[in-house]
């Protein structure tokens, strides 16, 4: 790789960056070495323009990860975060953030996350679970909650929030949840078959049991 300063060849790039030759590693700090920075100023910033009007995507960063051998685990990418201080008021691995100007508008889908699960035209045989999205609560041998209180310290698998200036409107029209390209059967996803007092069900698992929640058409109970 060039030099940051002069351009001139070599392994080293500007410490604490420098390229590992051996194994083919961009390494910014090490474990044993990590490079300190000041909230509000990233020491890694990225910024990308596009004029794009075509039904092609513009991604400003593209990472592929191809394994190639068998029963291995990983492919993924990873954001950790780690602390062993008290007192935080916000402390996630990982934000993802849509924003629209004043002018700015979506004729189709937007979102702040996007996550696809691309399946192959083939069958995938016994075994095995496949998933848009996982969840996974890790507890520690000492990490408890306070059971039942959702005023103080709780926790969850999905915790959602309407802020901004115009929540109201969300409580007025949004849903909670979309679900979209299913066709309503019975043993399907959703089944709108009228049973007292409900209309229609979805299905969920829980453990190796499989359970059916029932729906309403109308917030005032069936009759």
């Amino acid at each position: 790789m060039q030099n940051a300063r002069d351009g001139s060849a070599g392994t080293e790039v500007l410490k604490p960056i420098y390229f590992e030759a051996s194994d083919s590693r961009l390494i910014l700090g090490t474990s044993s070495s990590e490079r300190s920075y000041t909230a509000g100023a990233p020491p890694v910033s990225m910024y990308f323009t596009s004029s794009n009007t075509t039904s092609t995507n513009a991604e400003p960063f593209y990472v592929k990860s191809t394994m190639t051998g068998a029963n291995g685990y990983g492919g993924r990418c990873r954001f950790h975060a780690y602390t062993n201080t008290t007192g935080r008021t916000n402390f996630m691995a990982l934000k993802a953030q849509t924003e629209f100007g004043a002018s700015g508008r979506c004729s189709g889908l937007s979102a702040a996350l996007c996550a696809e699960l691309v399946l192959p035209n083939a069958s995938l045989g016994s075994g095995g679970a496949y998933t848009v999205l996982e969840l996974e609560y890790v507890a520690g041998g000492s990490s408890l909650v306070t059971a039942g209180s959702l005023s103080g310290n709780h926790a969850s698998f999905i915790k959602a929030t309407i802020s901004g200036d115009d929540d109201g409107d969300f409580d007025d029209n949004g849903f909670f949840l979309v679900l979209s390209g299913v066709t309503s059967g019975s043993g399907h996803l959703f089944y709108a078959n009228k049973s007292v007092p409900f209309d229609a069900y979805l299905k969920i698992g829980v453990n190796t049991t499989t359970y059916y929640i029932g729906l309403l058409a109308q917030q005032a109970a069936a009759t």
